[in-house]
């Protein structure tokens, strides 16, 4: 019988905020499919755990402590990778920051601190990746966009969903300036997916949330990773510019 080949053989994959949550599942997945990986996240030992178990499951990994919210953190990180890897072939922008609460609420550190992880940051990353992208004419970028960023929201800081509109448009704009060069650059909108940072929302709340989804479940991290690993492989060379709902069939466009 023969043996699928791994999507992600002799590719290297940064992903940022991958300590826990989706973007552990998106470096567990990658490095199951043969990427090199590159963990970062604020917390050092979630990083260091993240490493480990994908070490241990005989996969390929490098960690590296960093906020993305620091233009300096991002370019060490990957001139880490470089050091180790040779280049990057995959960026997936998951780091992000969610408040709850009112536009009352919402204080200047908020505003900055939202924008500055989940705008910044993306824009940091996706700058120091380009040159490397564009000498190889190849890479796959991925950003972790929301329904908010689409719809708006009544639950989280009003901050949050105009930082996902800007995920949403900075990723059509990559895509339309990378896209000569062999780089895609797409985004997911996730809603209703069951991570820790959704430990605001209550059982009455996820049962509410549920029975207003046409497949009536809420997400899980798998389903999202199977998007955007498939947003990040070969597969998906003629799509860019793109930001996919998943969300059940919740929100259409």
């Amino acid at each position: 019988m023969k043996v699928m080949e791994k999507r992600f053989n002799k590719k290297v994959a940064v992903i940022t905020g991958a300590g826990d949550g989706m973007g552990r599942q998106f470096a567990l997945d990658l490095a199951r499919e043969g990427a090199a990986v590159v963990v970062t996240d604020i917390d050092r030992d979630a990083v260091d755990r993240v490493v480990a178990e994908i070490e241990h499951a005989g996969g390929r990994a490098l960690g590296s402590a960093c906020d993305v919210s620091s233009r300096a953190q991002i370019d060490t990180a990957i001139a880490q990778t470089v050091s180790e890897y040779g280049s990057v072939d995959i960026l997936i922008n998951n780091a992000g920051l969610l408040v709850p609460g009112t536009i009352e609420e919402t204080s200047d550190e908020l505003i900055d601190r939202t924008l500055d992880i989940n705008v910044k940051g993306i824009l940091y990353a996706i700058r120091r990746v380009t040159p490397l992208m564009k000498a190889k004419r190849y890479g796959r970028i991925v950003n972790i966009a929301s329904i908010t960023g689409k719809r708006g929201d009544n639950s989280t800081v009003f901050v949050y969903g105009a930082s996902k509109g800007a995920v949403i448009s900075l990723t059509r704009s990559a895509a339309r300036e990378l896209g000569p060069f062999g780089i895609t650059c797409n985004a997911v909108a996730p809603h209703a997916i069951m991570t820790r940072m959704m430990r605001y929302w209550d059982d009455a709340k996820k049962e509410s949330a549920a029975a207003q989804i046409p497949v009536r479940r809420l997400g899980t991290t798998q389903d999202v990773s199977r998007l955007v690993l498939f947003l990040a492989s070969d597969e998906s060379s003629f799509i860019t510019g793109e930001t996919v709902n998943i969300n059940g069939g919740y929100y259409m466009d």
